[in-house]
């Protein structure tokens, strides 16, 4: 019996890739795949000075942690389930916290918000390149381009023009209300875009990050928030502390003087009453010794509640330990030029490797 040759079953589905066609199309058009590969490297380079350099300054700052919320004695043992969560990143204290006490977490809003931002922008900063202080409001508008080919410049003053603010009668906004105008919301949102706070959920660490044109005005932003955010801090803290000191201190005034008054009446009636043996005039002086004496007693009493006041008032407000102030940046954070030029070349010889293969066109001999 002969065997006869079965035939060998093929797949459609498979494709071989002939390397050595590519290859050959490469080697053929090498001159146009490097011509497209300068133009888009050039192109990047281009693209590259036509970009504001940016310089980053950042604050790193460890907030107080509670210690009522931290130990065995107040927390009935939850200071250990504390900091194993804390090891997961989750922040049991604060929902021990009382509601005097604000959670790092809640940082970045408050950075964010339009009155933080209205109050920060009036601060003072250094412009390097006009060599004088301005406001941070006056550096926003005005023109801060620093690329050496500015072909993007931007014209804020026409921007500013081009935008109508809304008109409202005094009357009609309460204090609580903010009324400002597009020029200013235009600044505020490039601000707001320039500032970022980070908080880790671990350990509360906060990083406070701002970034601008100029050097030394990113530390003056980035300083000036860590100034503005302890403020706000200390105040909402210690704001019911120190309404507390205030009143003690207007009634230990108010006290001094009825006490000097009725030390004062009590001299002079001694003094026009002398080798008097009338017994009216004998109780009239234990009266006046006895207004003395009451006064005293109430002076001296608001004075120590006072001097506890103030100790409280001491203990309410936050520690922020700094652990890394501003510095001024001695390099550009961005943009990273060679990266870019780095990134067009790459696409460039992507990009002229995908049209040599279009145009040859013969797939065929390419994927046999």
């Amino acid at each position: 019996m002969n065997e006869q040759n079965v035939p060998q079953p093929t797949h459609s589905d498979e494709i071989a890739i002939n390397f050595s066609e590519i290859w050959n199309a490469i080697v053929k058009y090498k001159l146009t795949l490097l011509l497209v590969t300068v133009i888009f490297t050039a192109a990047g380079a281009l693209l590259s000075l036509t970009l504001d350099s940016e310089y980053e300054s950042q604050v790193k700052l460890l907030p107080e942690v509670d210690s009522k919320l931290g130990g065995s004695s107040g927390s009935g043992g939850l200071g250990g389930l504390s900091s194993l969560a804390g090891l997961a990143g989750i922040n049991l204290s604060g929902a021990m916290a009382g509601s005097e006490v604000i959670q790092p977490a809640m940082y970045p809003e408050i950075v964010q918000s339009i009155p933080f931002l209205l109050e920060l922008s009036q601060s003072q900063v250094y412009n390097l390149r006009q060599k004088k202080f301005q406001k941070l409001a006056d550096y926003l508008k005005q023109d801060n381009s620093n690329a050496p080919i500015p072909i993007f410049k931007k014209d804020k003053n026409k921007a500013a023009n081009d935008l109508e603010n809304i008109t409202v009668p005094k009357g009609v906004l309460s204090p609580d209300l903010i009324n400002i105008s597009k020029q200013e919301s235009t600044s505020l949102k490039e601000l707001r875009e320039a500032i970022s706070i980070e908080v880790d959920k671990k350990n509360n660490l906060i990083r406070i990050t701002a970034t601008t044109e100029d050097p030394v005005v990113s530390a003056n932003v980035a300083n000036l928030i860590l100034i503005q955010l302890r403020k706000y801090i200390v105040q909402y803290r210690t704001e019911k502390a120190r309404k507390e000191l205030d009143f003690l201190m207007d009634r230990q005034a108010e006290a001094r003087k009825r006490y000097d008054q009725s030390l004062f009446t009590l001299s002079n009636y001694k003094d026009q009453n002398r080798n008097v043996f009338l017994n009216v005039a004998k109780d009239q002086g234990k009266k006046l010794q006895y207004e003395v004496d009451l006064a005293f007693n109430v002076y001296s009493n608001l004075t120590n509640q006072t001097t506890e006041a103030k100790i409280k008032l001491q203990k309410e407000t936050p520690v922020f330990k700094v652990l890394e102030p501003a510095q001024i940046p001695l390099k550009r954070s961005s943009p990273k030029r060679s990266l870019i030029t780095l990134g067009a070349m790459f696409l460039g010889l992507f990009a002229s490797l995908v049209g040599l293969f279009l145009k040859t066109a013969n797939m065929r001999e390419i994927f046999a």
